[in-house]
């Protein structure tokens, strides 16, 4: 029984980790070069479904694909099952890696909340935070929480979700910048984006030992943070040139590596070349229409589903495989006598069809 379950261990771990590197590496050179005129919405589509060649059927066919190759490849690599001893010994280090990873993450969450110190928000502070939520169409108000060292907002959580400041900045009346952080961030929570960091960090731990797994939850993270100012954008309308503004000025005062908010959270200011990014996103065109986005994501999910994730070839026919069990019996290969006489009824029930059907 723990022989069974270390192969099928083997098969899916070496088939799923080749043929999503394949995809995972095609959408990397498909985004360094599209990475300046496509939709970040776009992007990040192509890089979800990548993602999701992970976790799809080994079996999946398609008549249209055209990456059966890859899979056929892959199929191979998988074949050439270890011996029991070392094929133990890559589950034991696969299980305790990925363990890893999730206690690291788990621990470093706990002290981001145990660091945390609910406030009752000025009333000034609850306007600002009222007129963010309204513009960016969030039915509640989450829960509000002082983390200390923290430069800007953020928000952490995944089913209870809790908006962080920094406790200083609570005592004084709200800015601007104040309000397009808050309504930033709020938007990170009715796109649920803290949800897809799950995911990511959910394959990253799976699929540990893959470089281009945690490639692809990078750049998610980024292309969320577009596709948020975007949101922003479109949210402010007239006043997006004053939310680029607070970009500007939060990039010149970014300039203390060591000030970066810890990873679990959603932070408005992030790494300086992603503020960067950010900016020269939000100058060099405006917002896409929403419907168009949408109808090219559905257009783009559809044709890969159809093409490019269905790796394994279509299965033989009947009549294939009695072939091919014949021909394996006249080059010597040994056969069963139970597969042997299934593959001759197969042979003489479609020689007795056409002689039926004159």
């Amino acid at each position: 029984m723990a022989a069974e379950l270390l192969a099928s261990w083997w098969a899916w771990i070496v088939t799923a980790t080749l043929q999503a590197s394949a995809l995972l590496g095609a959408v990397w050179i498909v985004d360094r070069l599209l990475r300046r005129v496509a939709w970040p919405p776009l992007l990040a589509c192509l890089w979800w479904l990548a993602l999701a060649r992970l976790a799809l059927p080994l079996e999946l066919s398609s008549p249209w694909s055209v990456t059966t190759e890859v899979g056929d490849s892959a199929l191979a690599a998988a074949r050439a099952t270890p011996h029991a001893g070392a094929l133990g010994a890559l589950a034991i280090a696969w299980a305790a890696g990925a363990m890893f990873v999730v206690l690291a993450r788990a621990v470093r969450r706990h002290r981001v909340v145990g660091a945390l110190e609910l406030v009752d928000l000025p009333p000034a502070w609850c306007a600002a935070l009222e007129r963010a939520r309204q513009l960016a169409r969030v039915r509640r108000t989450p829960r509000v929480a002082a983390l200390p060292g923290l430069r800007g907002a953020a928000v952490v959580g995944v089913l209870r979700p809790t908006l962080l400041l920094p406790a200083n900045s609570l005592r004084r009346r709200p800015r601007a910048a104040d309000e397009h952080a808050l309504l930033h961030e709020l938007i990170h929570v009715r796109r649920r984006d803290l949800w897809k960091d799950e995911l990511a960090s959910l394959a990253c731990a799976l699929f540990w030992f893959n470089p281009l797994v945690w490639q692809a939850a990078s750049r998610l993270h980024a292309l969320s943070e577009l596709a948020c100012d975007r949101a922003v954008a479109a949210a402010l309308g007239r006043r997006a040139r004053d939310y680029r503004q607070t970009l500007l000025d939060a990039a010149s005062e970014w300039l203390a590596p060591s000030a970066a908010a810890p990873r679990e959270l959603r932070a408005f200011l992030g790494p300086r070349a992603l503020i960067l990014a950010r900016l020269e996103q939000l100058e060099r065109s405006a917002t896409p229409p929403a419907l168009a986005v949408r109808c090219a994501s559905a257009l783009l999910t559809a044709l890969v589903a159809a093409c490019v994730l269905p790796m394994a070839p279509s299965a033989p026919s009947l009549r294939e495989q009695a072939l091919a069990v014949l021909a394996a019996e006249q080059r010597g290969e040994l056969q069963s006598c139970f597969t042997l006489q299934a593959a001759a009824l197969v042979l003489a029930a479609e020689t007795q069809s056409p002689a039926q059907s004159r």
